[in-house]
């Protein structure tokens, strides 16, 4: 084969500036996943993301901005996915279903976003996106049990809390003793179902 036929045929494929950075956040994603965060550098990243240290500059300025950006689109990314499944949920049942799966995916330690939020200094990236998403969550919860069951929203939100608290305690509970994620969840639900079952007046 010609030279100059071999070296096109080997020439790296130029990126849009977009792709080329996603590409880098998900190498880095995939290295933060199997060695964690103490061992995470720029210049490590470089190599294994076959880019040279001054192109990874050209597009993170640094080791937290980085981490930031990768914390934030995961972050949006998870938020997108829970959004599309709340506009389809139609019932309470619906509704509890999708944030007890959202706490069980959660409490996996292996989790990217966990890992980032472990850092302070890189979970201030998402904070206020953070709380707003909760606190929009918590109305869109309190509100629906407080229609479905016929109760005050202040009872409304004492319910929320409990059952979110469950939810947490039985989702970690399962990642350490190896429960299957289906089971779990199930379980959960039930355990919700009865308890917003006992707390429904009469007339609903």
């Amino acid at each position: 084969m010609p030279a100059n036929k071999l070296q096109a045929s080997t020439k790296r494929t130029r990126l849009s500036p977009k792709v080329r950075r996603d590409q880098i956040l998900d190498v880095a994603k995939q290295y933060i996943r199997r060695q964690g965060l103490q061992q995470f550098s720029l210049k490590q990243l470089a190599v294994e993301a076959s880019v040279s240290e001054p192109l990874l500059f050209h597009y993170f300025t640094s080791r937290t901005e980085l981490l930031q950006q990768l914390l934030k689109r995961e972050f949006t990314r998870s938020l997108e996915s829970l959004h599309t499944s709340l506009d389809n949920a139609v019932t309470l049942d619906d509704i509890v279903r999708i944030y007890v799966a959202v706490n069980y995916d959660q409490a996996f330690e292996g989790s990217v976003i966990n890992i980032l939020l472990a850092e302070p200094e890189i979970a201030l990236a998402i904070e206020e996106i953070r709380s707003e998403n909760q606190r929009i969550g918590q109305k869109m919860l309190i509100d629906t049990i407080s229609g479905e069951l016929g109760v005050s929203r202040k009872k409304a939100a004492m319910i929320a809390i409990m059952a979110s608290s469950a939810s947490i305690s039985a989702a970690k509970f399962s990642h350490e003793n190896g429960v299957p994620r289906a089971d779990a969840i199930q379980t959960v639900i039930d355990f919700a179902r009865a308890g917003f079952e006992s707390h429904r007046t009469k007339d609903h």
